[in-house]
């Protein structure tokens, strides 16, 4: 089960919000810190799904993703794989919005996706890739260590 499960509204400019603080503390902070602020919100906010994981269950990741992207209106699939968990996002509901908002798809939010589902695996039998697929979706891979080729 979720630790934290957001209901109500989805907050309108989440995605916005999110891109302009990834640069702000890139240009004032540097890259380090704006991996070092993924990966404690990754082990120490969604504590429970990055324990889940070091236990070798992916069980609440694949809710987690579910229903935010679910909740996001985003087109996708989580797939339970015999090593671990694979989602296929087409749409990605955070770079849609930036165009919403009339602004270029920011591929810091793929890089960042990318930090923080590192984050969540580090420390467990899991190794996490994500790999682009298109301007608006990619391909999301936990895998347990020994099954990566």
């Amino acid at each position: 089960m979720l630790r934290y499960k957001s209901e109500g509204e989805v907050h309108k400019d989440f995605h916005g919000l999110t891109c302009a603080t990834l640069h702000y503390l890139i240009d004032n902070y540097g890259r380090e810190a704006m991996v070092q602020v993924l990966k404690n919100t990754a082990q120490k906010v969604y504590k429970t799904i990055h324990e889940e994981l070091k236990n070798g269950d992916t069980a609440e990741l694949e809710e987690y993703w579910s229903y935010y992207l679910g909740r996001e209106c985003g087109k996708f699939e989580v797939e339970k794989l015999s090593d671990g968990v694979r989602l296929t996002v087409t749409e990605c509901p955070a770079l849609r919005h930036l165009v919403k908002l009339e602004q270029q798809p920011d591929h810091i939010m793929c890089e960042a996706t990318r930090i923080f589902n590192e984050a969540l695996a580090e420390g467990s039998p899991f190794a996490a890739e994500l790999v682009s697929t298109g301007a608006f979706s990619c391909e999301q891979t936990i895998r347990r260590e020994t099954a990566k080729k």
